[in-house]
């Protein structure tokens, strides 16, 4: 079939059941929306800057499982959208980002053709798992399957295709390949009966989950391996939703906190699924795990990288366990003692460990867990607000927990939401900022508003970069940086078509909550009541006790 350069991107997202793009468009790129007008299926969301629109594609990758797409043209754009695809790396979120380029004879010539980047290609290899470019309009459909494949076959990642201005707009035959399929990566026999010979002589499990639950869809198999192995359940931040929060066996998030840090250190043998013990979840690597470790995950490389597991299982979460649930229901008989009240009892000493240190803390987390429904997605920035909740608040559902983890990217919720909502118009987002962070992206309230995507934003106002503040108090008793003249935020929200709400203590911040998320608007609740330094991890635990 004969079709220009952008009818064929636009032909190779539709075969892959892509239903909606983030981006904004350019010269370079004009093909390609050309094309996108004919593409009835495909819904276009314009962001207002492209670090915007790749983080909404992170969003909705994150809350949907599918690939989140967004495009970009040459140059500075594309140079705006590698903050957001190290984020999406980091956390391994599959985003794809289709770049323009300057015309083919240009490039690399450094003749001054506008948008020219010396190597753009080079500027994404560090943030993506795969890139390319499309040198020919009849390469571009095999290109697009290659990438899909890439994202969705191992730990899924970002991937870019670059394609220059003038393969966008010639024409050529082109044939459209069918979409990509991957096969879940199977473990070795050989490791899984290890794996299930040890988990079966354990007295003590204690299972880890990681992201890589959340992206396998294993979420049904890790209960069924907790129940049948009467095994606690903690997780990863970005494993949060792998159980339900208030399951018996959920120990939460917390296994950083001292008590939860000596419960683990009393455990015979470790699970660890999907995570890859990253520096702040292994507390620079001095946590202590259980003599026999079990480690799997989908990939290779990261087996050993931080932690020796005694059992290295490498393939798919959700595969993995099912194996292991079918080998332990053939070899484990021994009778299991319900340890659902250890569970209990140790979650009840970290709440009142934290009450007792820093109770405003423990009272937003426990304001914010009455407000939100059980379906909300929360979406957060890097703010105190938000530590406290990635340890404390209970989610219910995977893919309701989105957070700039690995990367720790500061203005990452208000856009995210947004992405967040387009895949799940079904349920409600609140987004937790703090105001340094939201004003990174506040344009993209614009967005929301034009493409009727509420969602809810829960500012905490401080007038500071109120995380690095006490930092610089302690360290060296003076400060730079950090203090913030802001605007009115009700008023700015207004200005674009929000609704805005001031509250000055918590016990109006429940209330707010509640009727903003009835409305069908989107919402800035400002919120500027103190909220205290977090106290799970022991950086920030000395650093509250020495202010």
């Amino acid at each position: 079939m004969q079709m220009t350069g952008g009818e064929a991107v636009v032909h190779s997202l539709a075969v892959h059941n892509v239903d909606t793009v983030f981006g904004i468009p350019g010269a370079h790129t004009l093909a390609l929306y050309d094309a996108l007008l004919d593409a009835g299926s495909i819904r276009h969301i314009v962001a207002r800057h492209e670090q915007g629109a790749a983080f909404m594609a992170d969003g909705y990758a994150r809350a949907s499982g599918r690939v989140g797409v967004c495009l970009c043209t040459s140059g500075p754009a594309v140079l705006n959208a590698v903050t957001s695809l190290g984020t999406a790396y980091c956390d391994s979120s599959p985003v794809l980002c289709i770049a323009s380029e300057i015309p083919s004879e240009m490039i690399g010539k450094e003749k001054g053709f506008i948008h020219e980047c010396r190597d753009q290609l080079a500027c994404l290899r560090p943030v993506t798992t795969w890139c390319h470019l499309a040198g020919e309009v009849a390469s571009i459909p095999e290109r697009m399957q290659e990438a899909f494949l890439k994202m969705q076959e191992g730990r899924p990642r970002p991937a870019a295709l670059e394609i220059p201005c003038d393969i966008l707009d010639a024409s050529d035959s082109v044939e459209i390949p069918e979409p990509a399929t991957w096969v879940r990566r199977q473990p070795s026999s050989e490791s899984i009966d290890k794996a299930v010979q040890l988990l079966s002589q354990s007295r003590r499990p204690v299972i880890w989950a990681g992201g890589g639950v959340i992206s396998s869809g294993a979420s049904s198999e890790l209960q069924e391996m907790a129940e049948h192995m009467q095994a606690p359940v903690f997780t990863t931040v970005l494993g949060r939703g792998a159980i339900a929060g208030d399951h018996p066996l959920s120990a939460g998030s917390a296994m950083i906190h001292p008590a939860a840090r000596e419960f683990v250190a009393g455990c015979d043998v470790m699970l660890a699924v999907g995570t890859r013990f990253t520096e702040e979840e292994a507390i620079g690597w001095t946590l202590r795990l259980p003599d026999t470790l079990i480690h799997v995950d989908i990939d290779s490389q990261e087996m050993g990288r931080n932690y020796l597991p005694t059992v290295a299982v490498v393939g798919d979460a959700r595969e993995s366990l099912r194996q292991l649930n079918e080998g332990l229901g053939a070899t484990h008989a021994k009778e299991v003692e319900a340890r659902d009240g250890e569970v209990a009892q140790l979650r009840q000493q970290i709440i009142d460990d934290c009450r007792q240190i820093a109770p405003q803390g423990v009272q937003l987390v426990e304001t914010l867990q009455s407000a939100l429904p059980r379906e909300a997605i929360i979406v957060s920035d890097l703010t105190l607000a938000a530590y406290w909740c990635r340890r404390l608040l209970d989610v219910y559902e995977p893919r309701t927990n989105i957070y700039p983890w690995g990367f720790c990217t500061l203005g990452f919720g208000v856009s995210a939401g947004i992405g967040a909502k387009a895949a799940r118009p079904d349920c409600p987002v609140v987004v937790i900022s703090g105001d340094g962070g939201f004003l990174f992206n506040c344009q993209e309230l614009a967005t929301a508003v034009q493409f009727e995507l509420p969602i809810v934003i829960l500012l905490f106002n401080n007038n500071s970069y109120g995380v690095l503040k006490p930092q610089q108090q302690v360290r060296y008793g003076r400060t730079l940086g950090v203090d913030l003249v802001n605007p009115d935020f009700v008023a700015l929200a207004e200005s674009f078509g929000c609704q805005g709400q001031r509250v000055t203590s918590l016990g109006q911040l429940g209330p707010a909550v509640s009727r903003a998320l009835e409305s069908d608007r989107t919402w800035v609740i400002e919120v500027t009541c103190d909220v205290p330094l977090q106290i799970m991890e022991p950086g920030p635990r000395s650093l509250h006790a020495a202010l």
